[in-house]
């Protein structure tokens, strides 16, 4: 096959139709960057099956259709058509009918993109696979886009293998082996899928095999539990009724023992209570005496603790006495001490000289009065040498103060009168306000027109918002019902479809069978198939080998109320005896006339059940073929007249829906305008606003520029007036005589100053030399003195410590002697209240023997009466005792007795009956009550611990069972799939392996003298690395151009390398060409040599392929080349259009001139 022609329109930037025809040999494209040129290269892989927004240069696939431009609105939809030449019908045998094949695709904004050929909708799939035949496809390395060269010479090995592929012509079975493997995935899956649902279902099948077996465990629990409840029933109630007469007689023989002890218990009391009478004074007695004895007790224990006290006491004092002994001692001592040390001091003083007081007092006080002289001088000489000084600094500063203060008057004087010059022209060129308060009023009338603008907008645009929620709200509430309408549509059409399928004859010449000539009326479809089974599917035709032929024979009324099959059913006259003969009952009334039918009768139910003449019964449980085809073609039926209608509605809700949709869609599109009105009009008032406070600030800074003038000249000449006075005051000159004068007192004043305080200093210094020495004699005196006092001081206080230790020693003295007779006195008094209390322990227990002796006659008596009273409260309890037992036992009849009547409905003497049903009558004879009651809890236990019993369970495991054998059967049937695709797979695999070797030598070779012939020399390989299999292997280029070692491609130039991919993928072209190969700007990186080189390969390619060239080029050397040209210019801006030339007809009309 070969592409003869390229047709787009609406693709991208070419809004208009566009054709470009693809002729053998070379066709350039040509125009100025950005243009539209690679747009064709896109289209073309678009229409092959791209399915890459991305790779298109789009973000989204709604991106390639034109999107609009100045004076071109926006385009619904981009098509583009490839026309190929089929001449040679190389076509997949469904597209090899036609000599031409026009491939379509066509994209519709917002719906997605479909495919036609030669105007039938096909797959992409079928698309892809078309072009992956013919070495081609939209991914194809014949089609080489901008900077695919780049990106084959940076690829990984593994990438590169993509060449081979298609040099080998395994593109396609590639595509089919991907297919194949995922059909075996999925029939692996589905498998897996299938293992698992038939291990579930067998694990439902053991769980309802585990559930009959409990439901059979349940029953038989349930019928000996009935049995023993019966039995326990039974048991109670002759136990109960024995107990009663055993209670009657205890009940008689309790009373009679009752009244006799209560009479001894009454004897027993009056006794008891004589004897307590005379115990109260015994107690008064014995409590007396006790009081007196404790009493007497707690003052022997108060002496004792005096006596002990005293002894304390007298030990403390003795301890005092020796203590104050020994300070007295000490205090001697010091006192001696003491009066050696003052006699010492005394002895000291008296050595001292003794020193003319007076004559040394009278020597410093003229020292004193010579030295205040001294110091009158200096300060005399000082004051008026400071005040010489301070005069002439006083009067130097006044002067120079003077002199700058003049200078610097003067020099501001000349400033403001510049100043004030400057200040007046400014202001006489102050300019005119007017125009400025005119252009004012302009800017604030302008303001408000935008205001008002936009205010209108604005709330045309909320209008418009609030509109579209309306018309959204409509837009989703029209397209549930229409969406829910579509998916009811397609439910009947693929129900149809596939009851269409299940009722369709099988394609062979006999004749319909009647089941489907019937029409039955709704629900008696069951009926039907009950009554005639089988049958159903013979035809009327007599030459089939089992028919219908109709009778003659008379038929019988039906039984009863039986009304015949033919009342609801429209069938060939050839039924019509036989439905005559099948009437329709209820369950009821089919059991009971039954045995009614004559020969040839029947009788159905609705559900299907059947009763025959001869007694045969089919329960509507027994699953039949005919009565599940009669339910198919009933809905079959139903679902082709409900079809129609359904459709209308379809129809008229999509149409609501379409127009809802178109409503929101323009009032999107008015909302739009409105949102681009408000902007503008925000984008005017935001202008204005901008000129009207430039308006007001250029007004503000000239009105603020003229009063700060006037004021700034009024200022500066006010300014000025003061600095001139000021400059004539100060420039006034002195007497500079009077400073030199006063500059002369100042020296003579410090010279006299200098002698007063040397004299000064010296009258200090002798002074100080008198007072020093006497005041030295005067402290060591003074030292001495105190020493002495001191001393004294110490004597006295010794000797009044001693005297006050002394006198203290003889008080504790006389203390310690009054103590000694304490004790003995205390000891007496003890003696006395030890006779006292013995005396009275013994009153107090000859009242204690008394009183005991009374308490055990009453506790004897108490005793007596007590047992008395508990003998009476026993009998009176087993009186209760036997009056309960009673009632009990009457209780227990009686609800013995209405058990039987309510839960067996019999009395209980026949309760025995009923308990004989699951019991022999040794058992019964061997239980009692407890054990029948304990047999009864087991057997409860274990009912209930069975859980949940399903009742149904046995017939579930039947109809599982039938299950899980159609799951084996086609698990089998899947297991035989996936063996057979696997085969395919690897069938797959074997070819494509070794074509695709085949393949790598050719291109080898191919690319090996290619590469020579490019470069002129060298030399250059392929080889296949990564991996040992040629399906997973990666492809390696290794180049060595002239005068260079032997490299991969990452180790050459740009140029070599561009060159290199070149003859790479022109060495796919010589092994299996491809009917069109496309090369966007490959020559851009290439130098003006390095084209020629490449421009002489296309020749050669030309001339050995029938591969159609086109070459999107910028260089003029690649232009010359080219068979013929096309360009795109864009002189609407967005807009490409295309233009041609073909230069082998210019030629010939150059020559032919």
């Amino acid at each position: 096959m070969q592409l003869t022609e390229l047709r787009i329109a609406g693709f991208k930037s070419f809004v208009d139709p566009e054709s470009v025809p693809i002729r053998p040999g070379l066709t350039g494209i040509v125009g100025p960057n950005g243009c539209g040129k690679s747009n064709l290269l896109e289209a073309m892989r678009w229409a092959m099956g791209a399915n890459s927004a991305k790779a298109m240069r789009g973000g989204e696939m709604d991106d390639l259709i034109f999107s609009g431009a100045a004076g071109r609105p926006a385009r619904e939809l981009a098509e583009v058509t490839l026309v190929l030449d089929n001449s040679a019908r190389t076509a997949p045998p469904e597209f090899n009918s036609s000599d031409t094949l026009e491939v379509m695709r066509r994209l519709k904004r917002g719906a997605g993109s479909s495919y036609k050929l030669n105007g039938r909708t096909v797959r992409g799939k079928d698309i892809k696979l078309l072009f992956a035949d013919a070495s081609t496809g939209a991914n194809s390395p014949s089609l080489v886009r901008q900077g695919q060269i780049s990106e084959l010479i940076g690829s990984k090995p593994q990438n590169r293998r993509r060449i081979l592929e298609e040099a080998a012509g395994i593109s396609g079975l590639n595509t089919r082996r991907h297919e194949a493997e995922l059909k075996l995935r999925g029939a692996e899956t589905n498998l897996e899928r299938l293992t698992e649902v038939s291990a579930e279902v067998e694990r439902q099948l053991e769980s309802l095999k585990r559930h009959a077996r409990k439901a059979r465990k349940y029953k038989e629990l349930s019928e000996r539990i009935s049995a023993l409840e019966a039995f326990l029933a039974h048991l109670k109630w002759h136990t109960a009724k024995a107990d009663q007469e055993t209670a009657a007689v205890s009940l008689a023989r309790a009373k009679t023992e009752v009244e006799r002890l209560t009479r001894e218990a009454a004897v027993a009391e009056t006794k008891r209570l004589e004897v307590s009478e005379g115990i109260g004074p015994l107690r008064t007695a014995e409590a007396t005496a006790s009081g007196k004895l404790g009493q007497a007790r707690i003052e022997l224990a108060r002496v004792e603790t005096e006596r002990k006290n005293a002894a304390d006491l007298l030990a403390g004092l003795e301890r005092e006495a020796e203590r104050l002994a020994e300070d007295i001692q000490r205090e001697q001592a010091q006192k001696e001490e003491a009066e050696r040390t003052l006699a010492d001091a005394k002895e000291a003083l008296a050595a001292l000289p003794v020193e003319n007081d007076t004559t040394n007092k009278e020597k410093e006080a003229d020292a004193e009065r010579v030295l205040a002289e001294a110091k009158a001088g200096l300060d005399a000489a000082q004051r008026d040498a400071d005040a010489k000084s301070e005069a002439f600094a006083q009067k130097r500063a006044e002067i120079q103060a003077l002199e700058a203060n003049a200078n610097a008057h003067k020099r501001r004087m000349e400033s403001l009168q510049q100043e004030v010059a400057h200040l007046r022209a400014a202001v006489e060129s102050l300019p005119d306000t007017s125009e400025l308060t005119r252009e004012l009023e302009i800017a604030r009338d302008a303001e408000k027109e935008a205001e008002t603008a936009l205010q209108t907008a604005q709330d045309a645009l909320e209008a418009a918002e609030q509109a579209i929620t309306t018309k959204q709200e409509a837009e989703t509430a029209a397209k549930a019902p229409a969406d829910e309408a579509q998916d009811t549509l397609r439910t009947l059409e693929t129900e149809i479809a596939g009851l269409t399928r299940l009722l369709r004859k099988a394609e062979t010449n006999q004749s319909p069978p009647v089941v489907e000539q019937m029409r039955t009326r709704d629900g008696y479809e069951k009926a039907v198939a009950a009554a005639l089974g089988d049958d159903l599917q013979a035809p009327t035709d007599k030459s089939a080998s089992i028919y219908w032929g109709g009778s003659s024979v008379k038929t019988q009324a039906l039984p009863g109320y039986a009304k015949p099959l033919t009342d609801f059913v429209e069938a060939p006259g050839e039924l019509a005896a036989r439905l005559s003969q099948c009437g329709v009952v209820s369950r009821s009334e089919g059991e009971e006339l039954a045995g009614e039918l004559m020969p040839g009768q029947r009788l159905v139910t609705l559900d299907g059940h059947l009763w025959r003449w001869d007694g045969f019964t089919r329960t509507p449980a027994a699953p039949v073929a005919a009565a599940e085809r009669l339910e198919q073609q009933a809905r079959l039926e139903a679902a082709q007249s409900a079809l129609g209608p359904q459709r209308q509605e379809v129809a008229e809700l999509q149409a609501k829906y379409a127009a809802a949709r178109g409503e929101r869609i323009g009032a999107e599109e008015d909302i739009k305008q409105f949102r681009q009105a408000v902007r503008d009009a925000n984008q005017r008032l935001e202008l204005a606003r901008r000129n009207l406070a430039s308006a007001k600030q250029q007004a503000d800074r000239a009105s603020l520029k003229a009063d700060s003038a006037k004021e700034n000249l009024a200022r500066v000449e006010s300014d000025l007036a003061i600095a001139t006075e000021a400059y004539q005051t100060a420039a006034k000159p002195e007497n500079t005589e009077v400073l030199g004068q006063l500059e002369q007192d100042v020296v003579s004043a410090r010279e006299r100053l200098t002698i007063a305080r040397e004299r000064e200093t010296e009258c200090r210094g002798r002074l100080t030399d008198l007072t020093r020495n006497r005041q030295q004699a005067m402290a060591r005196r003074s030292a001495l003195e105190n020493d002495v006092e001191r001393w004294v001081g110490r004597l006295n206080s010794s000797t009044e410590r001693v005297e006050r230790l002394v006198k203290r020693r003889a008080e504790a003295a006389s203390e310690a002697g009054q103590a000694k007779a304490r004790p003995d006195a205390l000891q007496t008094q003890l003696d006395t209240l030890a006779a006292r209390v013995e005396e009275l322990e013994a009153e107090r227990k000859t009242a204690a023997d008394a009183l005991a002796a009374r308490e055990a006659e009453i506790r004897g008596v108490e005793e007596a009466a007590r047992s008395s009273n508990n003998l009476a409260m026993s009998a009176r309890e087993t009186l209760a005792i036997a009056n309960a037992k009673l009632e009990n036992a009457t209780e227990r009849l009686a609800e013995a007795s209405e058990i039987a009547q309510t839960q067996f409905q019999r009395a209980p003497e026949g309760l025995l009956a009923i308990a004989k049903a699951g019991m022999s009558d040794e058992e019964m004879g061997e239980l009692d009550v407890k054990e029948v009651d304990r047999q009864l809890d087991f057997l409860r236990r274990d009912r209930e611990n069975l859980g949940g019993v399903n009742m149904e369970a046995e017939a579930e495991v039947e109809e599982i069972s039938a299950r899980l054998g159609l799951q084996a059967e086609e698990k089998a049937d899947l297991t035989a799939a996936i063996a057979k695709l696997r085969e395919g797979v690897a069938a797959l695999n074997d070819e494509g392996r070794n074509r695709l070797l085949g393949a790598f030598d050719q291109v080898n070779e191919h690319f090996k003298a290619l590469f020579t012939a490019l470069f002129r020399g060298g030399e250059a390989e392929l080889r296949l690395v990564d991996a040992d299999d040629p399906l997973a292997a990666g492809l390696e280029i290794f180049a060595q151009p002239p005068g260079k070692r032997l490299g991969t491609l990452s180790l050459m130039s740009g140029g070599e390398q561009a060159l290199t991919a070149t003859a790479l993928i022109f060495a796919v072209f010589l092994s299996r060409p491809s009917p069109i190969c496309v090369l966007d700007e490959v020559d851009a990186p290439l130098d003006d040599a390095n084209v020629d080189r490449f421009c002489r390969m296309l020749d050669e390619m030309r001339q050995r392929t029938d591969t159609r060239f086109i070459v999107i080029t910028h260089n003029p050397v690649t232009m010359s080349r080219m068979d013929r040209l096309f360009g795109v210019t864009m002189r609407e801006k967005g807009v490409s259009k295309l233009v041609s030339v073909d230069l082998d007809t210019a030629e010939e009309l150059v020559a032919a001139e």
